[in-house]
């Protein structure tokens, strides 16, 4: 019997090796374009929720300096707080000032934030940071706080104005944040 030669038996094997690097190097390729668009989007959300935060932290922020602003001395009986004005005092609303205008156009949450009806915190560039304040009732009572509920008969002051802290924070992308709190103080 005759043999075949060593390089025929080579030209009889069609390349199937070759195929299959090819098949193999193309999945690994799929994979590594996969997972780098993966990594890009996993990125951009880490740079939002970034954002996100400065938001958040801008509109603790005003509400912190509009509860000084209320704390000190007696900017808690400011005119605005019995008369809307939004010349002079447009972050400061009187009780059901905000519920009883036009919705909503002065629904905190889709209203246009602007000098006729917030103000720009002292430490926001560009207005970032703005609050409002909104008196919710005055002279109201503190419970316990006297002898007939339990309380000991004291004659400190015992009657509080409470006010409604709204504020709003932008960060550098747009995200915004809302932070409302309700803040008292004594109205004796």
């Amino acid at each position: 019997m005759k043999s075949k030669p060593a390089f025929a038996a080579r030209l009889e094997q069609g390349g199937s090796a070759l195929i299959s690097s090819l098949l193999i190097l193309i999945l690994i390729m799929i994979i590594g374009v996969t997972s780098m668009s993966i990594s890009d989007i996993q990125f951009k959300l880490a740079g939002n929720l970034q954002f996100q935060s400065t938001a958040m932290s801008s509109s603790e922020t005003a509400v912190v300096e509009a509860e000084n602003w209320l704390a000190t001395g007696s900017n808690y009986l400011n005119g605005g707080f019995t008369t809307y004005s939004s010349a002079s005092t447009p972050h400061l609303h009187p009780v059901g000032h905000l519920a009883g205008l036009s919705a909503p156009a002065n629904d905190v949450l889709t209203m246009t934030w602007d000098n006729t009806n917030s103000i720009e915190a002292a430490t926001s560039t560009g207005g970032s940071q703005r609050y409002l304040v909104e008196l919710l009732a005055q002279n109201v009572k503190l419970l316990g706080d006297d002898v007939s509920s339990g309380g000991r008969k004291s004659t400190a002051c015992s009657q509080v104005n409470i006010y409604r802290v709204t504020a709003r924070g932008v960060s550098a992308r747009n995200a915004t944040r809302f932070v409302q709190t309700n803040y008292s103080v004594l109205s004796c």
